[in-house]
């Protein structure tokens, strides 16, 4: 399935991208590679993830802090926020 993203989930990976990388240089780049894997498995098992509301699901990094809502269409995923598990729960929640 094709995935597409909403315009502000650039933004959600860069501001995780950088923490993590000040925090240890390379670790910004693990937490990409974990999030295209995740976004690979999406692809092959959408269905796979729970609902967490309003037909959204709810995806959940094995590594770091991080779930990633999103949404399966007719012919289509769209990722919504990928966003810290702990900070701001309701950061997000108003993306369609």
């Amino acid at each position: 399935m094709k995935v597409v993203y909403h315009r502000l989930v650039q933004a959600d990976l860069d501001q995780a991208w950088h923490y993590y990388e000040e925090a240890s240089s390379g670790l910004g780049d693990q937490f990409f590679k974990e999030f295209l894997e995740m976004i690979a498995a999406i692809q092959r098992h959408p269905q796979r993830w729970g609902f967490a509301s309003r037909g959204r699901r709810l995806a959940q990094f094995k590594r770091f802090p991080y779930k990633m809502l999103y949404r399966v269409e007719a012919e289509r995923i769209k990722v919504l926020v990928v966003k810290h598990q702990k900070r701001r729960p309701s950061y997000g929640d108003g993306r369609h």
